[in-house]
């Protein structure tokens, strides 16, 4: 009797010990309402590339021609000043756009994620620099959770507590996730944070640019790594006014390994101010004042109409107060 032996090549998965894979899938957002750190538009011109994938462009006059499957030939047609499209390809490759003419010509950017879920939390990541290519450390997004304030995407991410060591595919289908092993710091930004409204997001960035976390949910002081962060941007919800925050002139802060710093911006509120000076009559709009927090930080959509602040014009010789003025309308 013959016995015939069948040798099977099977596939070997290897990883490090704690190391999980996340599957990613595309997401399409029809209504963008995500807030990116640093949102380009990308110029159409003659097609759109992406991942190497070629999706050739036409005019017909102002609307666009686009070819949205990659066999060359322009299948959509976008009317008036904007729209978005599905883009395909036959390996499977998929990728949402949003569309939008401008003075010149028409402009693309992502209109979708590769999301996921680490254990019961979501996580979706954008290509926000348009190349087609996730992963991109200091380029792409990431938005951890179910918020719609994307930061930059870094080497490490903050879920449920924990920092994780990150890794993307570049076709964004598999994120690898460890912990984190190398020195961290404790870092508290809400804590110190003196202000109304609501604290919506605070984003801070570190100087190399390998790590960003948005801490406007965190209680208390955090683990990052070590190195020298800055506040990147922020916003604060106060009633129906949503204002931003933009890093101004805050500098870096250290936090060194096994520290703990602790952020202390917000207020007081300092404002400088662009006047015009004719005879004794002073004249400033709210549109020339910038409004810096205790940290040097700057909050760029802040119209205090109704609570104005008080402005005191003093002589920069004498110190004598010249005049002092308010928002109409304030009390």
């Amino acid at each position: 009797m013959l016995i015939a032996l069948l040798t099977l090549s099977l596939p070997v998965l290897h990883g490090t010990p704690g190391e999980t894979a996340v599957p990613l899938s595309h997401k399409r957002y029809r209504a963008w309402d995500i807030t990116l750190p640093a949102e380009t538009f990308t110029s159409v011109g003659e097609g759109i590339t992406l991942a190497g994938r070629e999706f050739r462009a036409d005019l017909e006059g102002t609307h666009l021609l686009l070819d949205v499957d990659g066999d060359g030939a322009t299948d959509v047609r976008v009317e008036g000043d904007e729209g978005s499209v599905l883009l395909r390809g036959a390996d499977g490759f998929r990728y949402a756009a949003r569309l939008k003419r401008g003075v010149n010509g028409w402009a693309y950017a992502a209109s979708g994620a590769m999301t996921g879920k680490i254990g019961g939390t979501s996580v979706s990541i954008i290509d926000q620099d348009n190349d087609g290519r996730f992963g991109e450390i200091g380029e792409d997004a990431v938005i951890v959770g179910r918020g719609r304030i994307a930061t930059w995407l870094g080497e490490t991410l903050q879920v449920d507590g924990a920092l994780h060591t990150v890794s993307i595919s570049a076709d964004g289908s598999t994120l690898q996730l460890a912990p984190f092993d190398g020195p961290t710091g404790a870092l508290a930004v809400t804590e110190g944070f003196q202000g109304g409204g609501k604290l919506l997001s605070a984003v801070v960035r570190s100087t190399d640019g390998r790590h960003c976390f948005d801490l406007a949910s965190a209680d208390g002081a955090v683990a990052v790594p070590a190195g020298e962060y800055r506040i990147h941007s922020g916003s604060i919800g106060m009633g129906e006014m949503l204002v931003t925050i933009g890093p101004g002139g805050a500098p870096a802060m250290t936090v060194a390994a096994d520290g703990e710093t602790a952020f202390e911006w917000g207020g007081p509120v300092r404002a400088e101010f662009a006047m015009q000076r004719s005879g004794d009559q002073i004249g400033f709009s709210p549109d020339a004042i910038w409004y810096f927090g205790a940290l040097g930080e700057e909050y760029e959509t802040w119209f205090p109409v109704g609570k104005s602040p008080v402005f005191v014009i003093q002589d920069a010789e004498t110190g004598d107060e010249i005049a002092r003025a308010m928002f109409p309308g304030s009390t």
